[in-house]
């Protein structure tokens, strides 16, 4: 029987050698097949020199080349001319110089780098190729060819097993119908995916598309985008703190902060959420909704709770229709309905529904409102059914001008003249030339015109079947004073601070 000791001391022996045999017999030797002339020179590079024909195995991998070194002890082959890797399962790859370590199975290929796993092609100036994973790294710029798709970038890996690409780097891919550019970018061949991080352009011929984060669909052209993206067409440009994007059916949705311009038409509207249509050229934007069209010396404001942008593409007109609250501001005309549309191509404005306008001290209401602008000024006003004009000549005193259908003219922003047609009655307070009141004037007449100036009525016209009643000022009739249908509205016109976004 050993000592104690000398049991131990075999017990260590065999524990430090365990790991040393282990790996031993991990090792998988290369193997040579076939080289047409073997040289060894020991005291010149210890290895062996191969020439023609050269063909050497591990595993499930082949290599073959012109010529190479093999070193035997480091399990280690360098080739050079024609050299060519095939690996079980279709991965191959070509280039004109490869180093190969059997014991790491990494491949370092150089100098007209092509690589393919039947799936995809790959051509570089170097690679390093991962035997056993699978994975083939190039640093000095490559151009990969996935079905459709090319891409190309500085760096980038090839998983695959996986199928998965990772580039970094002035990153290029081009599909039939677009072409895409970013700084870093990761992409699936199985499931035709590519995901970007950084500034990431999408370019077609029907827009372009930017964001610094997000993901593409390639197969079924949908798309994510974030971190402050936008959609830029000939139309229009969509800004958003991010966007869903089918390109298939052209219906985009943003969120968060969204923005859509027009630069022909000079407006800017503004939201929390929107949805574009690309073919129906189409826009609509909800949450906070607030519209701003330049103008040559100020801006129109338009708020609402959201707004529904559309260009016809046979007419080419653009209309903008806001719902919900609408309300409108300039400087020298303010108004609110429960909708309005806004002819862009024509500056027409349309009031639907208890529409109410304000110019200067005047204030018109009825069932619907047309504003035509000619220029940078209000050229013309129509107003259907119930139509009335106010204007407040003193507190509690009121001109009042009310028919089924009433045209007002304007001149420099100024209304100057009203034509009524149908059911015209008039109530306006005269004045002395001290501007002390001389009495009112109550008219009933079918159509009439009244002349204004600097809001008081001055003239007024009767035209058909006139009634016409003087009052002095402390004889007039108070249930005359306020026509049917009156009423001063004054506390909701809308001011400049009720549009801030």
């Amino acid at each position: 029987m050993l000592p104690i000791f000398a049991v131990m001391r075999h017990l260590a022996f065999l524990l430090f050698c365990f790991p040393v045999l282990l790996l031993a017999q991990n090792k998988e030797p290369i193997t040579i097949n076939n080289a047409d002339y073997l040289d060894f020179n020991k005291n010149y590079a210890n290895a062996e020199r191969l020439v023609g024909h050269v063909s050497m195995s591990q595993g499930n991998m082949t290599l073959t080349c012109d010529s190479a070194w093999f070193w035997k002890d480091e399990n280690k082959m360098e080739a050079f001319g024609h050299a060519f890797l095939n690996q079980t399962g279709g991965t191959m790859v070509w280039s004109d110089y490869m180093l190969y370590n059997g014991n790491t199975k990494m491949a370092s290929a150089q100098r007209n780098v092509r690589m393919t796993d039947g799936k995809m092609s790959l051509t570089t100036d170097a690679i390093q190729y991962d035997v056993t994973n699978k994975i083939a790294y190039y640093t000095t710029g490559g151009n990969i060819k996935d079905g459709e798709n090319t891409m190309t970038s500085r760096s980038g890996s090839y998983y695959s097993k996986s199928r998965e690409y990772f580039f970094k780097g002035k990153i290029k891919l081009v599909n039939p119908e677009y072409t895409m550019t970013s700084d870093t970018l990761n992409y699936n061949g199985n499931t035709e995916t590519a995901y970007f991080f950084g500034s990431t352009y999408i370019t077609s011929t029907d827009n372009l598309l930017y964001c610094n984060y997000g993901w593409y669909d390639t197969k079924k052209n949908t798309c994510q985008f974030s971190k402050r993206a936008y959609i830029l067409s000939k139309e229009n440009r969509i800004d958003s703190d991010s966007f869903l994007y089918n390109r298939n059916t052209g219906i985009g949705r943003a969120f968060g902060n969204i923005s859509l311009t027009d630069t022909v038409q000079k407006i800017l509207i503004k939201g929390k959420k929107g949805i574009h249509n690309r073919f129906e050229k189409t826009t609509l934007i909800s949450g906070n909704a607030i519209a701003i069209k330049k103008l040559e010396e100020d801006s129109l404001f338009i708020k609402a709770d959201y707004f529904f942008d559309k260009l016809d593409t046979s007419s080419k007109k653009r209309t903008l229709a806001a719902y919900g609250g609408a309300k409108i501001f300039k400087p020298d005309l303010q108004g609110m309905a429960d909708s309005l549309s806004y002819s862009l191509t024509d500056s027409v404005i349309r009031f639907f529904k208890e529409p109410v306008m304000w110019n200067e001290a005047n204030q018109t209401t009825g069932d619907t409102i047309f504003i035509f602008q000619k220029g940078k000024t209000i050229d013309r006003m129509v107003v259907l059914q119930n139509a009335m004009v106010v204007m407040e000549d003193a507190p509690g005193l009121y001109n009042q001008i009310k028919g089924k259908k009433l045209y007002g003219l304007f001149s420099k922003n100024k209304l100057y003249r009203v034509n009524v047609r149908g059911n015209g009655q008039s109530v306006y307070y005269a004045k002395e030339n001290d501007n002390k009141y001389s009495g009112v004037n109550y008219v009933e007449c079918t159509n009439m015109i009244i002349a204004i100036d600097s809001n008081k009525v001055k003239k007024v016209t009767f035209l058909v079947s006139p009634k016409s009643t003087f009052y002095p000022i402390d004889k007039f009739p108070a249930e005359r004073a306020k026509l049917r249908g009156f009423s001063w509205l004054i506390e909701k016109r809308p001011k400049r601070k009720d549009f801030e976004f």
